[in-house]
């Protein structure tokens, strides 16, 4: 009965806590159409200095090489 008591409590205080952060501490909602795409940051990255961002596909080399793929 103890470990049920205990149990009650730990919950109640838990949930009371959640409670007050978000509702003192959350953070606000964006008000901006679904499934807008985020700018780009024109900035160098490691993984463009590496070359693994996405290239234009002039050629069709690219595309052909992905249709050869059994699950394409």
């Amino acid at each position: 009965m103890e470990t049920i008591f205990f149990t009650f409590i730990l919950l109640l205080v838990s949930m009371t806590g959640i409670g007050i952060g978000v509702l003192f501490f959350g953070k606000n909602a964006e008000r901006s159409a679904c499934g807008s795409v985020p700018e780009a940051a024109h900035e160098d990255c490691p993984s463009q200095k590496a070359g693994l961002c996405p290239i234009e596909d002039k050629t069709g080399a690219l595309k052909m090489a992905n249709m050869s793929k059994l699950s394409h």
